[in-house]
């Protein structure tokens, strides 16, 4: 069983004894049935369960897990997290560290900075009072892109600003927003990504993103409780209803 998932099995051996021939026949069928509508009933819980562990989960977030059905040849029903992700990061990097504890991975933006030589290897980012964040709490892609053109830190180079594209582009002092990598204040300000915001008499700077040492999550997400407490729940009442349809329809 691999780590951020759980199997739920169901002992076969109880329902042997006791049942006719043609009923027997069918047991792969009960078992698989059975497993199936536990794990189904075990993955609603999950999702249920995240909005009282997680701020504001995402739509991506509370669809993140999955399950690996059983079937008659093999009667193990699997309920997991995505591994892989068309677009975005895989729930297994994002959630596991909720699910277990400890540091989390490393985002896109920290991997970008860190390839510039912006970001010291042992440091991640956290946001500042001046990131923009949208209404799940995440950081503004928008913003990001900015910061990453600016700074000449996008995987696509042909995104990074140059003298000649920042000249075509109609300014504005007051909203032409500069970021950069620093310590204001003579130092005296954390390290971090800075916005500068210029007026017409002065300029002020606020943080966009500041740099932090390793952050360590505590485990808050109890997946294989919630799942256990399901099958426990539920595994017993789903294999009397697979067993009793099969009866039912048994020649």
């Amino acid at each position: 069983m691999s780590r951020g998932s759980f199997q739920i099995r169901v002992d076969a051996s109880s329902l042997v004894q006791g049942i006719d021939n043609n009923v027997q026949r069918q047991l792969p069928y009960i078992q698989a049935t059975a497993l199936n509508n536990t794990a189904k009933q075990a993955q609603s819980a999950l999702k249920a369960a995240m909005p009282q562990y997680f701020d504001r989960p995402t739509p991506y977030t509370l669809s993140s897990t999955r399950i690996t059905f059983a079937t008659r040849a093999k009667p193990v029903a699997t309920v997991g997290y995505k591994d892989d992700s068309f677009k975005g990061t895989p729930a297994t990097k994002f959630l596991l560290p909720e699910v277990d504890g400890g540091t989390r991975n490393v985002k896109r933006i920290e991997s970008l900075l860190r390839g510039k030589g912006l970001l010291p290897y042992d440091m991640y980012v956290v946001p500042g009072s001046a990131a923009q964040l949208d209404r799940y709490g995440n950081f503004s892609r928008g913003q990001y892109s900015k910061i990453l053109a600016q700074l000449q830190a996008s995987r696509d180079r042909t995104q990074n600003e140059t003298k000649a594209s920042r000249g075509r582009k109609r300014r504005n002092p007051s909203t032409d927003v500069r970021y950069f990598v620093g310590r204001p204040g003579g130092g005296r300000m954390p390290l971090g990504v800075w916005a500068r915001y210029q007026f017409a008499h002065g300029y002020a700077v606020k943080p966009v993103l500041l740099f932090v040492k390793a952050p360590r999550y505590a485990a808050r997400f109890p997946f294989d409780q919630i799942v256990a407490d399901v099958v426990d729940a539920n595994l017993s009442a789903n294999v009397a209803a697979a067993f009793a349809l099969a009866a039912s329809t048994s020649r």
